[in-house]
């Protein structure tokens, strides 16, 4: 019949038979480490997978989106590639509009050329400079991400998500061996108030889920809309709340979800 347990075949399901009640349970319970074990295996070459696939994905820098975030918030020192674009431009254009010939572009002499020279290496500099250092802030995060004690998946779907005036990021929490009780757990994330609070909204054991807040995000006319404050909310829950909760109840595992 459906939904009985199928008996082991040959010997064993002899054995069985004429086993006492606890001696079959001793067996089904090793039988069912065995099996346990070759999941866990699976599961774990199956994440080490996902992150070698996510990390080409993230070394081809594709996505826009993941640029302009990490270009907003930069971890660490980055040029000021807009001031340094102005002030080469203001440069040229002073060279241009006075140097001698009167009005406008110089007809003669080498101002007018440098200050031509100028604006455009101001503009290819700006445009080019953010490419470079977006694809290179990108592995600066990636590095960051890699040397957390426990993996995180997601991270970059989220920033290279289309930028949303309000989004709510969601987020999965795997413990390896045991789990706080929930109000200890709902606490921690209560540590998160910044661009939004952050709330378990289901779970048991060792997997549990929470969400962010409502993230509003201000788009200013002919600007270039970014994922800043995804980016925000997603490194202060790691640091406020998930790094602490990592020591006293090491997790197996975090995921961001758009």
């Amino acid at each position: 019949m459906a939904g009985e347990p199928v008996e082991p075949a040959g010997g064993d399901a002899e054995i069985l038979r004429h086993a006492t009640p606890a001696e079959r349970v001793a067996a089904l319970a090793e039988e069912g480490r065995v099996r346990q074990a070759a999941a866990l295996a699976a599961e774990e070459a199956e994440e080490r997978r996902i992150e070698r696939s996510e990390r080409r994905q993230v070394e081809r820098l594709g996505r826009e989106h993941v640029r302009n975030a990490l270009l907003d918030s930069p971890r660490g020192p980055s040029p000021p590639l807009l001031a340094i674009a102005c002030g080469l431009a203001v440069l040229g254009a002073v060279l241009l509009f006075l140097a001698p010939g009167g009005e406008g572009i110089a007809r003669d002499g080498w101002p007018s050329a440098a200050g031509f020279g100028l604006i455009v290496l101001a503009i290819a500099g700006f445009f080019g400079g953010r490419w470079i250092e977006g694809r290179r802030l990108a592995r600066v995060e990636q590095a960051w991400l890699l040397s957390l004690p426990f993996p995180v998946r997601g991270y970059f779907r989220v920033l290279g998500a289309t930028p949303s005036e309000e989004t709510r990021v969601r987020l999965r929490i795997r413990f390896r061996e045991a789990a706080p009780e929930r109000e200890v757990l709902d606490g921690l994330l209560g540590q998160v108030q910044y661009p939004a609070s952050a709330r378990l909204t289901g779970g048991s054991g060792l997997a549990w889920k929470a969400e962010s807040g409502p993230i509003r995000t201000v788009f200013v006319e002919d600007g270039t809309p970014t994922n800043l404050l995804p980016l925000s909310w997603m490194r202060i829950v790691i640091e406020d709340a998930l790094l602490p909760l990592h020591e006293a109840y090491p997790l197996r595992g975090v995921e961001f979800r758009g």
